[in-house]
């Protein structure tokens, strides 16, 4: 089996997965080799024995490796059925395991402008408007880290505000649209990057070459410690908050889904709890449609209720008030960006001046909040 792995990597790189996928299931492999190195075929025993081995230190292996391991090892079954003549499949019947839910680390616009702010202030001169460019692009165009490093700087266009042909999962390809402080960021970036001889990779790192997936991490991480948060921040942490920002920006779901390229609406449709937020005011706002005469008056009884019931009843004699429209966006850090009177100031040096500039709360929603039919302006 150890033989086949080279020509398995190549089938992986000719069939377009993705370069970090092909080196995470040639590492899961050869694991697996070295775990029955005398096994040409293995069975399905052996299968489950090398998913149910523990780590190092004994401890119970996370569901989430086992699941990639066995993801791996059916990608090579159904090569070697293909091309090696095996006629068995020592994956069959074996199950992915079901992973507890849990929701992704997210960060809300006042922290996320915080994070432009202190990336502003604390990269060195050779790198601010890079990593500026490249917080951007993570968490306003809702790339993944791998997409973002693979950018090319014919990639971006300017003039159109366009991200063109970019790579994504499963080998799709889309053209991704900008707003307007990333194209001002990314435009700083590229001036500041200059001509490269033989280097068409956008996000260099100090050695004048592509910037590694590893390097990113460890640039958010670095922020995050910067910035004192106690959240986990990843490049995927800014994929999620741009998803969740959107939707608490009244944006609709397939709409959402469609900018982050999701196959399936169902993967979007995690974040919506995570602003429940905007259901309950929309609930709140019908307050006004039930007669308040028709209500219960309070008594002196409800203050005997058992504890965690409700213990305060609306007066009835006091009529609902509906709330004004950007209560909820108020909460969310976000009340001021909606205005059609103001302009937005695009600038490589205005956004990050002065909360009185373009502001990297405007930032964390930029263009993202056109579709509500609004233009972003400067906070207050």
């Amino acid at each position: 089996m150890r033989d086949h792995l080279p020509a398995f990597v190549r089938h992986l790189l000719a069939d377009r997965h993705l370069p970090r996928t092909v080196k995470t299931y040639g590492a899961i492999l050869t694991s697996f080799t070295m775990f029955h190195p005398a096994i040409d075929i293995p069975t399905r025993a052996l299968v489950e024995e090398f998913l149910a081995r523990p780590r190092r230190d004994g401890a119970q292996r996370a569901s989430t490796s086992r699941n990639q391991e066995l993801a791996a090892l059916r990608s090579f079954v159904a090569f070697a059925r293909g091309e090696l003549g095996w006629t068995t499949n020592p994956t069959d019947g074996i199950p992915f395991v079901r992973e507890a839910p849990h929701d992704p680390a997210v960060l809300t616009s006042a922290e996320l402008g915080l994070l432009f702010e202190t990336a502003a202030r604390t990269s060195r001169a050779g790198e601010r408007a890079r990593n500026l460019a490249l917080l951007a692009v993570l968490s306003q165009a809702g790339l993944r880290v791998h997409e973002a490093v693979g950018l090319d700087v014919h990639q971006v266009d300017l003039a159109s505000a366009t991200l063109v042909a970019v790579r994504g999962k499963g080998g799709t390809i889309h053209d991704l649209p900008l707003n307007s402080p990333t194209v001002a960021l990314l435009g700083a970036w590229i001036v500041e990057r200059g001509v490269r001889d033989g280097e068409q990779a956008l996000f260099l790192s100090q050695r004048g070459t592509r910037l590694s997936i590893r390097a990113a991490e460890s640039l958010l991480a670095c922020l995050r410690r910067r910035m004192g948060s106690a959240k986990h921040i990843t490049p995927h942490t800014l994929r999620h908050t741009a998803a969740t920002l959107t939707l608490t920006a009244g944006t609709d779901l397939s709409t959402v889904a469609e900018l982050l390229r999701h196959s399936d609406v169902n993967t979007t449709r995690r974040y919506l709890h995570l602003v429940d937020t905007r259901r309950r005011e929309a609930v709140r706002r019908l307050e006004g449609t039930v007669p308040a005469a028709i209500l219960p008056v309070p008594s002196a009884t409800t203050t005997n209720m058992p504890r965690g019931t409700l213990t305060t009843l609306p007066n009835p004699r006091e009529a609902s008030v509906s709330p004004g429209p950007f209560d909820l966006d108020d909460q969310h850090g976000m009340g001021d960006i909606f205005d059609t009177k103001q302009p937005v100031p695009v600038g490589p040096d205005s956004a990050f001046t002065s909360r009185t500039s373009l502001g990297a709360r405007c930032v964390a929603v930029g263009a993202l909040c056109v579709p509500v039919g609004a233009r972003c302006r400067s906070l207050r």
